[in-house]
């Protein structure tokens, strides 16, 4: 009996990373779904989370993360599925078992860290040649020069919304979803 949820939780593993590098693929062919792309390899993850917990949706994680980086033609949607979107279901889901105010401010402060390191190596990547720069017209540019404060505490609103809708999203796995695909009880 052992055995047979072991081969199910790696099976459901392996068909729930595959799905989520097949988001990334489209969203690394067509640009403008690149963010998109990952918060959905990243909702792939919540599905770990709940039907197969341990640390397979950690495993889960790695594994997408260096398909993604090795595979894909342009790699922004497995930089933003590596230093958000992928971690961050796990991450929540530990987390939340703290006091709501607790668990804000630990979100919060990961996020504003995982921003900061993501555009320190995005930067990076771009500078070595890695993948090529987002924009390149002066606009953007000046944006991102003089606007700084007003892109991070935009990207702190987006993340609040991102936070709540995913929570949503849990809600209606759980409820609904789940049951028409057959996964409760399965493990």
């Amino acid at each position: 009996m052992k055995k047979s949820n072991t081969t199910k939780k790696i099976a459901l593993s392996a068909i729930l990373s595959a799905i989520s590098v097949i988001f990334l693929a489209i969203g690394s062919l067509i640009e403008v779904l690149d963010l998109s792309a990952a918060v959905l390899a990243g909702f792939i993850i919540v599905i770990a989370v709940i039907e197969i917990r341990g640390y397979y949706p950690v495993l889960m994680y790695f594994v997408v993360s260096i398909l993604s980086i090795l595979i894909l033609p342009n790699k922004y949607p497995a930089v933003f599925f590596i230093f958000f979107c992928g971690f961050y279901p796990i991450f929540k889901a530990k987390i939340e078992r703290f006091h709501y105010i607790t668990a804000w401010a630990v979100k919060f402060s990961m996020f504003n860290i995982f921003l900061v390191c993501m555009v320190f190596i995005v930067n990076f990547l771009v500078s070595k040649g890695f993948i090529p720069p987002l924009e390149n017209n002066d606009f953007s540019k000046n944006i991102f020069e003089n606007f700084k404060f007003i892109v991070f505490i935009l990207a702190n609103f987006m993340f609040l919304l991102y936070d709540i809708a995913m929570t949503k999203i849990i809600n209606l796995y759980i409820i609904s979803i789940r049951k028409m695909l057959g996964f409760k009880n399965y493990f």
